[in-house]
């Protein structure tokens, strides 16, 4: 296995994976596409180019339909090399990473060539939340990674972001965005740090001084967990009240479970404005479980307390399945309250 690894989305991970898959097709091995995410990238479409991709499977979760990795289409199309992006995607259905995928496409004989981010590194991605104020969750084990080749795709950081700014990276509609969030020049400058740290060796020793730098050494944290309901205010402001009591810092959390009606979208953005007037962060991340993501935050950031909405019913679905239950049993040391 190799594994393209970048400090940050955009430096080229994709566009490197598929030149190494035109390499080998020119040296008369067999490649497939596994998985790509062009994100509408002009140069990830030029470089893909005649490369066999192989068709998604369609996955089905909570009513809506996904399409994912076919990981028996690979294998029946008797490829010897498989590209596979984003490698720490969680699968819907299933619940397993793409990583899972990958070692099962590996123990068949197959050559894998990926890619991840150095925030989706189990080891790196506790370092990277804390530093960039943006939960990641999604990850990989160390010793996978590890167990191949790495080759890390170097870029300098205005590069990326005069990329980001020529659109060649996101769609115009969230450059702007993108540049005043998590692309800001001091977390592109963290996030490359520890990618230096992590190739040689030192995570922890480097990790441990760009948060004392930031003075977010054992700063108490606050976690609110909105769904965008209208529910999603009053949560937010029993967490900012609880943050003032205990001098922490408010995190409101969003899991993204592919709901995109227009009106839960309006409801979010009004939590996130409000959290910003309150002084806390607003994360939406991506996942298939809200109590398991939360939770994983929670335990990233140290928090001492999570706040989610009480059940509206007691009739609307079981004790043992509310959100509010499964955190209780998933953070046992940790205060779970309900509004």
């Amino acid at each position: 296995m190799r594994t393209y690894l970048g400090f940050a989305p955009g430096v080229g991970k994709t566009y490197s994976m598929l030149a190494e898959g035109r390499r080998r097709v020119e040296a008369g091995e067999r490649v497939v596409v596994g998985w790509i995410e062009r994100h509408g990238r002009s140069e990830t479409r030029a470089q893909l180019r005649d490369l066999e991709v192989i068709a998604p499977r369609q996955a089905l979760h909570r009513g809506s339909a996904f399409s994912e990795l076919d990981v028996d289409g690979v294998l029946a199309s008797g490829a010897k090399v498989v590209l596979l992006d984003e490698l720490a995607h969680s699968v819907p259905d299933t619940g397993r990473g793409r990583w899972e995928d990958a070692a099962d496409l590996l123990a068949a004989g197959l050559d894998v060539v990926t890619t991840t981010n150095v925030a989706n590194l189990e080891s790196v991605r506790d370092y990277a939340a804390r530093l960039t104020g943006v939960g990641v969750v999604e990850s990989v084990p160390d010793h996978f990674i590890r167990g191949g080749e790495v080759t890390v795709v170097p870029m300098a950081i205005d590069a990326l972001r005069q990329r980001i700014m020529a659109g060649k990276v996101y769609s115009a509609d969230r450059v702007g965005g993108a540049l005043a969030e998590y692309f800001q020049v001091s977390n592109l400058e963290a996030l490359n740090e520890l990618c230096a740290a992590w190739v040689t060796g030192n995570l922890d020793e480097v990790g441990s001084e760009l948060l004392f730098r930031r003075g977010l050494v054992n700063r108490p944290v606050v976690v609110a967990g909105v769904s965008g309901s209208p529910r999603g205010e009053i949560v937010i402001k029993t967490a900012a009240q609880l943050a003032r009591e205990d001098d922490a810092d408010l995190l409101v959390i969003h899991v993204d479970v592919a709901d995109s009606s227009t009106s839960r979208s309006r409801e979010l953005e009004r939590n996130r404005a409000l959290t910003g007037e309150l002084g806390g962060q607003f994360s939406a991340i991506e996942g298939t479980a809200p109590a398991r993501v939360l939770a994983e935050v929670a335990r990233s950031r140290g928090a001492s307390r999570v706040v989610v909405a009480r059940r509206r019913s007691r009739l609307s679905k079981p004790a043992r399945l509310a959100v509010a239950s499964r955190l209780r049993r998933l953070l046992p040391d940790t205060m779970v309250e309900e509004t």
